[in-house]
């Protein structure tokens, strides 16, 4: 499927690239317990692994937008 990165203004094209690029799974913590980890994305802290959920919504916000036909 084509990308259309017209469809997203400067700034979503920079946070959407910021996203893609942030690990999938951040690092682990001594003070967190171990079902928490840090978001790949924003650092903050989010149970299991992966991104937290603000993180993985404004993913598929711009994804969805991005593959907009």
């Amino acid at each position: 499927m084509k990308l259309n990165w017209n469809n997203l203004t400067k700034e979503e094209r920079a946070e959407y690239m910021r996203l893609q690029m942030s690990p999938a799974y951040g690092a682990g913590s001594s003070y967190y317990p171990e079902d928490v980890s840090d978001c790949g994305a924003c650092g903050q802290p989010t149970m299991g692994a992966g991104w937290c959920r603000s993180c993985l919504k404004r993913h598929t916000e711009l994804d969805k937008k991005l593959r907009k036909a």
